[in-house]
């Protein structure tokens, strides 16, 4: 695929693309063209965009997805991507008692007596 191919497919901007590129998310092929080189997406570069743009739907960080993506090219060590996973959902779960107990308290305060 073409960076516009993926970057249509994923819903993002190539410019995003081209950032994870830099931060070593993904590692598209460079072929020569007559104009310069072009970016060239084969699978296994498509497979990384795709979970880079999952992890960072889901709100993990530039850091905690590189550890990821690491992981899974190194598939020796996937411990590093699980403690990333596992720090983010004990973060997401701190948040949620944190919504409820607020919601709990507006509750007391506007519910008539």
């Amino acid at each position: 695929m073409t960076i516009t191919e993926l970057s249509q497919a994923l819903e993002l901007r190539a410019s995003t693309l081209r950032f994870w590129e830099q931060h070593g998310l993904v590692r598209p092929e460079r072929i020569i063209t007559r104009s310069g080189s072009a970016r060239r997406y084969q699978l296994v570069a498509i497979r990384e965009a795709r979970i880079t743009a999952a992890l960072r739907a889901a709100g993990y960080r530039i850091p905690d997805v590189q550890k990821a993506i690491a992981a899974i090219r190194d598939l020796g060590d996937a411990g590093h991507s699980l403690e990333a996973l596992d720090a983010r959902l004990i973060t997401i779960a701190q948040r949620g008692l944190a919504l409820i107990r607020a919601g709990a308290t507006l509750a007391q305060i506007i519910q008539p007596r």
